[in-house]
């Protein structure tokens, strides 16, 4: 039972995630700076990068359900601090706004009678009116602006704020401050088991224990899922979502202290990078029962795999985790999304350590792809490869993801959710993968004048990783450098139009304008090599010959010649002393083997002309380039 596997990583004594249980991770964006008189200094905006707030690992949370009218201690919303609704243009129910206000400031008010502490007492000096916006919030059309220390106006959006005084965070005072919201939160929690009814917990399986009205805490940072949300909940008092007169979380009954363990544990795993990864509206969690380090390197393997790190994973797989240990460990992964405050569990699996290494090794394995070093850029200028992030990872999940669409932001949530799965689990993605892939491929050979065919990795990578794991029968298994003895017809037409391409631009000596052989005739090709291939060769032979008389390039061409016909004469001919018969159509995965073709030739050519480069030393920039 996956909350059962939440339930016992909570109490894993490596994590240490039920340590304090009366705060949590959560960001804030505005300080509230204040003197110990209560006289307002200024609000400072702390985000790091002008779009969210700074984290901190230790903000009291509320053990109470996080409901309208409920505020959160010291640090919160417009609307807890100030009464006012955080979107002028939806205003909030007026006696809703009022109650939660008046929950804010009361718990500040009953901290400062039970720790005495001054700085409280300031605080409860600032304290505004409801519902009026304070000196330094004004209200602009439908949002609200902020006027932080430094003169400038930022926009509002769902932040949160808190309070400094003379320098010092509240929220973080450890002589009184702290252990107070300690006790607070405990006799909460105590309160609400006493009010509990008694049951079965089927988490745990103890019986006599107070079960959970509703699952709390909520969980937060779920793409898709608008503040926090539960995976267990059910209408207060709707007939349909009650058995035998049971309400709310009765009908599955889980005790208050396993509700909170396996909701904190989950909530660990959405906020610790190395346990989990974003695939658009979803989070990939992952971790590992006993095993805690293995997990983070997982996580770098499918984030930001360099190739150096996936070269040493390859050698040397189980450094750091013996492999009679990971036998006996087991590893962990859920999919969870959002669907408005509940949390969906899409998919999870549990198999041994040992086994999920294994599959990342196959995974790499079959993405491995002998691709040219990439030059060096000449001076004032930059190399241009895929994507717009500076941080490209042509083996990442994301980035091979992204070969399927035209822009990140279209990318449908299954792919990357497939590709995952296959590293993980050692599946195979969709057949129907390989469509868009060649979409976007002979895109970008067409539209696109940047585009470097041999530095785009990820493409490549990603069309052989699912040929090769949807093989059936005879068909040819990809390796990572040109086979040039197969007799598969799909790939040697991709060799084929590959020699031919570079046939023409050696002709025009590398300053070909303007479309030629590859962009005018690959989508043709790939797909009817017969009706195209003929009157390639035909118009070929002009281009020998123009290299055979040039200065630079004569006596090239019997070299080509010779690269063609050892292609050639791997196509079987339609009968005794006829030409070479090219097939007439090509299905999918057939395109993709061509494509891969036509991929690793033209990388074995463009390999060939840099070592003859540095063995013979002539001046063929142009050509390399």
């Amino acid at each position: 039972m996956l909350l059962k596997h939440f339930y016992d990583l909570a109490h894993s004594p490596k994590r240490n995630i039920l340590a304090d249980d009366a705060f949590e991770s959560r960001a804030i964006r505005y300080i509230i700076a204040l003197g110990s008189d209560g006289r307002l200094i200024g609000v400072q905006d702390i985000s790091p990068d002008g779009k969210r707030g700074k984290e901190y690992s230790s903000v009291p949370q509320t053990a109470r359900i996080k409901k309208g009218k409920v505020a959160e201690f010291l640090v919160d919303g417009l609307d807890s601090v100030f009464g006012l609704s955080p979107d002028p243009s939806k205003p909030k129910d007026a006696d809703m706004l009022r109650a939660k206000f008046d929950d804010f400031w009361g718990q500040i008010e009953q901290a400062s009678l039970n720790t005495n502490h001054p700085a409280l007492a300031a605080v409860l000096r600032f304290k505004p009116s409801f519902g009026l916006a304070p000196e330094f919030i004004r209200q602009d059309g439908k949002k609200w602006l902020v006027k932080t220390a430094s003169g400038a106006e930022v926009r509002l959006a769902g932040d949160s704020f808190t309070f400094k005084i003379d320098n010092d965070l509240l929220f973080e005072d450890e002589a009184k401050i702290k252990p107070y919201w300690r006790e607070a939160f405990a006799r909460t929690v105590a309160e609400q088991e006493q009010a509990s009814d008694i049951g079965l917990c089927l988490i745990t399986g103890e019986n006599g224990v107070p079960i959970a009205r509703t699952h709390t805490p909520r969980i937060s940072k779920i793409p898709g899922v608008g503040i926090d949300g539960t995976i267990v909940s059910f209408e207060k008092s709707a007939p349909a979502f009650s058995s035998y007169g049971k309400l709310q979380s009765n009908n599955a009954p889980c005790s208050v202290a396993a509700t909170r363990a396996y909701s904190k544990a989950l909530q660990f795993l959405v906020e610790q990078v190395d346990h989990h990864v974003l695939i658009g509206k979803t989070k990939l969690c992952f971790w590992a029962k006993d095993q805690v380090q293995s997990v983070s390197f997982f996580a770098q393997l499918l984030n930001q795999p360099d190739t150096l790190t996936v070269r040493k994973f390859m050698t040397e797989p189980w450094v750091g985790v013996p492999r009679e240990i990971a036998n006996r460990d087991q590893f962990f992964t859920v999919t969870v999304a959002g669907n408005n405050s509940r949390i969906a569990i899409r998919h999870w699996l549990q198999q041994p350590l040992d086994q999920a290494i294994e599959n990342f090794r196959d995974w790499f394995a079959d993405l491995e792809l002998r691709v040219p070093p990439k030059p060096e850029p000449k001076a004032g200028k930059k190399l241009k490869l895929p994507g717009k992030m500076t941080k490209f990872h042509p083996l990442s999940v994301y980035w091979l993801a992204c070969t399927t669409v035209r822009e990140s932001k279209d990318l449908p949530t299954d792919v990357p959710v497939q590709l995952y799965r296959a590293a993980l689990e050692h599946t195979a993605p969709s057949i129907s993968l390989i469509k868009p892939i060649l979409n976007q491929l002979h895109s970008k050979l067409v539209r696109d004048e940047n585009y470097n065919l041999l530095y785009d990795e990820s493409r490549f990578a990603l069309l052989k990783l699912i040929l090769n794991r949807n093989r059936k029968g005879n068909d040819m298994e990809i390796k990572p450098e040109l086979t040039a003895d197969t007799n598969d017809s799909a790939y040697n037409c991709g060799r084929l139009l590959a020699i031919l391409a570079a046939t023409q631009d050696k002709a025009h000596e590398f300053k070909l304008e303007g479309p030629g052989v590859a962009e005018r005739y690959f989508g043709t090709a790939s797909v009817s090599p017969a009706s195209v291939f003929p009157l390639l060769l035909r118009l070929n032979r002009h281009h020998l010959n123009k290299i055979g008389k040039s200065e630079r390039y004569g006596g090239h061409e019997q070299f080509i010649q010779r690269q063609m016909e050892d292609v050639l004469v791997l196509f079987k001919p339609g009968k005794p002393c006829a030409p070479p018969t090219f097939p007439r159509t090509l299905d999918l995965q057939s395109q993709g083997r061509f494509a891969i073709g036509f991929y690793q030739q033209t990388a074995a050519d463009h390999a060939a002309r840099q070592t003859k480069s540095k063995n013979d030393k002539p001046n063929l920039e142009s050509e390399i380039e």
